[in-house]
C-alpha cells in the first residue's frame, strides 16, 4: 500500500496571529516574566537559545547570551579541547565591575537616557552633575510604570541617590560588593567616591553562573566529546543531527543515560509525531523541532525533505501530549529554525519552551562569523554559514559521508545589527508586550491559555504590514 499523501499545506509561524486575551491592570510588561524550565536543574531566565554553528556560537556569542539568561550551544565542529575550553572559560567568568559607566547629566531629558538604553543595552542609567558628583539613577524597567513623556527633565524620572544603594569607598573589590549585594539582596551596588563622585557600578546578574550548552554528534567520539564538557561545567547536552528520527539518535540517547548524569540531554531534529514520540520514548529530556526552516538550510531543496516550521511544532506538540497522557512526564520542546523576528518567538512560544536561532543572531557583534567592513570606518554584513554548506561540511550532523557529501546549507552574509544586548532586549520588550495583550503573566500560561489563528494570504497581508499608504 502507498504511504499516504498529506494535502494540508505546511504553516510558517508568519500566518497566525495572537489574539488579545483579557489583560489585567498589573499585566504589564515590566512584569512578565519569559523564565523558561527546559529541566528541573536547567532554568533560563528568557526562552533563547543560539544555534550550534560554527558561524554563530563560539565564546563571545555564549557569554553574551549566558548573561541575558540565554544559553549558547557549542557547536560539534569545534575540536573537543576547544569547546571544552570555552565551557571552562563561561563557567569561570566573575563578576567585574562596569567602570566608567555612560552616564547624563541632570538638565538632559528622559529621551538621552532612552537612547542609551537603546544604543548600549544599558537598563540603569547613572545620572550626574558637572563634576560627576551622583545625584540618583535612570532605571529603564521602573521608567515603563510611569505617565512621563520622553521629553520631560531626566529628573522626572530619576531615584535619587539616598534611595539608591551605594558605598563610598571607591577601593571596594569585587568580593567585597559580592558580599553587599548578597547582604542587602540588592540587584546593584554604586561605587562612589568621598566626594560623592560616581567610580563604578556591580550588578548582581553578573555574579550569577553563566549557563552555557554544547553540541555533540551519534558518531564515534561522542561520548569523549561529552564527558570533557561535562568534567567543565555544561549545563546541557546537544545531540545535533539534522534527522534524528533514527536508530543512532535513539542509541545515544540510552547509553547517555546509562552514564547517569544529572546534566539534561536535548535531542533533535524532529519535524513529526512519529519522531517527538521516538526521542521520547527514549528518554531525551527535552526535544529539538525544524527541518530545512533555518535561513541558510536547503535540505528541501536538495533532496525535498524538511517541513514548514509551525506545522512541523504542531505535530510534535501533539506527541507531547500523548506522551504526558500516558507517562505523566513533560518533555520542553526547542523550536530550531524559521523563527527571525519578535513576531515569530511569540506565534513559537505559544507551543514551545523555548526557540533556537541562528539567523537571528548572526546579524549581532559577538556572532563567530566574520565582520565585514565596507566603509573602512563601520561594519555592515556579518559572514554566515549552514552546518552543511561547503564550508563547514558538517557530515555527522547531516549523515553523510566524505565521498558522498553534498551541500545541504550555503554561505553568504547577513545585515549587521550591533550589539547583541540592545536588540535583545527591545525584541524581548516586544515577546512581554505581546503576552500582555494575552493576559499572561508568563510563559507556561501563555502556553495554556493563548489563542492563535490561522490567516489567509490576503489576510496575512492586510494586517501584517502596513498597506494602501506610501511609507518612507
Amino acid at each position: 500500500m502507498a504511504r499516504k499523501v498529506v494535502l494540508e499545506p505546511g504553516r510558517t509561524f508568519q500566518e497566525f496571529s495572537l489574539l488579545p486575551g483579557f489583560t489585567r491592570a498589573d499585566c504589564s510588561i515590566p512584569n512578565i516574566n519569559l523564565e523558561t524550565r527546559l529541566a528541573e536543574n536547567l532554568v533560563l531566565r528568557i526562552p533563547l537559545l543560539s544555534s550550534a554553528m560554527m558561524s554563530v556560537t563560539g565564546y563571545d556569542m555564549a557569554l553574551a547570551l549566558g548573561k541575558e539568561g540565554g544559553l549558547g550551544v557549542l557547536p560539534v565542529k569545534l575540536q573537543v579541547a576547544e569547546q571544552s575550553d570555552i565551557v571552562r572559560r563561561i563557567k569561570n567568568y566573575e563578576m567585574a565591575f562596569v567602570e566608567e559607566p555612560i552616564t547624563v547629566r541632570e538638565n538632559a531629558s528622559i529621551d538621552e537616557a532612552l537612547r542609551i538604553v537603546e544604543q548600549q543595552g544599558h537598563s540603569k542609567v547613572p545620572i550626574v552633575d558637572r563634576n560627576n558628583v551622583f545625584l540618583g539613577l535612570f532605571n529603564y524597567n521602573e521608567y515603563l510604570k510611569m505617565q512621563v513623556s520622553r521629553d520631560e527633565l531626566i529628573t522626572k524620572a530619576m531615584l535619587n541617590a539616598e534611595k539608591v544603594l551605594h558605598v563610598q569607598e571607591p577601593g571596594l573589590t569585587v568580593v567585597a560588593a559580592r558580599e553587599i549585594l548578597e547582604e542587602k539582596q540588592e540587584h546593584y551596588l554604586v561605587v562612589l567616591d568621598d566626594l560623592q563622585r560616581l567610580v563604578k557600578l556591580a550588578f548582581k546578574k553578573d555574579e550569577e553562573k553563566i549557563k552555557v550548552g554544547v553540541a555533540i554528534s551519534t558518531h564515534e567520539g561522542w561520548e569523549e566529546r561529552a564527558e570533557a564538557n561535562l568534567a567543565e561545567g555544561a549545563d546541557l547536552i546537544v545531540i545535533d543531527t539534522s534527522d534524528a528520527f533514527n536508530e543512532f539518535t535513539g542509541n545515544a540517547i540510552s547509553r547517555y543515560k546509562e552514564m547517569e548524569r544529572s546534566v539534561p540531554l536535548c535531542a533533535g531534529n524532529v519535524v513529526n509525531y512519529e519522531g517527538a514520540m521516538y526521542l521520547m520514548e527514549k528518554g531525551a529530556d527535552m526535544i529539538k523541532v525544524g527541518m530545512s526552516s533555518g535561513s541558510i538550510c536547503i535540505t528541501q531543496r536538495e533532496k525535498a525533505v524538511g517541513r514548514a516550521p509551525m506545522t512541523a511544532l504542531m505535530k510534535c506538540d501533539r506527541a507531547r501530549k500523548e506522551f504526558m497522557r500516558k507517562t505523566s512526564r513533560y518533555v520542553p520542546i526547542i523550536v530550531d529554525g524559521g523563527v527571525a523576528c519578535p513576531a515569530d518567538m511569540v506565534i513559537a512560544l505559544s507551543i514551545a519552551d523555548a526557540v533556537m536561532m541562528g539567523g537571528y543572531f548572526n546579524r549581532f557583534f559577538e556572532a563567530a562569523g566574520e565582520k565585514i567592513d565596507e566603509t573602512g570606518k563601520s561594519m555592515r554584513e556579518v559572514a554566515t554559514w549552514g552546518e552543511g554548506s561547503l564550508r563547514a561540511m558538517n557530515i555527522d550532523r547531516y549523515n553523510q559521508t566524505a565521498k558522498t557529501f553534498f551541500a545541504e546549507g550555503v554561505e553568504g552574509t547577513v545585515p549587521y545589527r550591533g550589539r547583541l544586548k540592545p536588540n535583545l532586549k527591545r525584541d524581548l520588550m516586544k515577546v512581554r508586550a505581546a503576552l500582555s495583550n494575552a493576559g499572561c503573566y508568563n510563559l507556561e500560561q501563555f502556553r495554556k491559555e493563548s489563542i492563535i489563528e490561522l490567516n489567509s494570504p490576503t489576510a496575512a497581508y492586510i494586517i501584517g504590514s502596513a498597506h494602501d499608504v506610501k511609507t518612507k
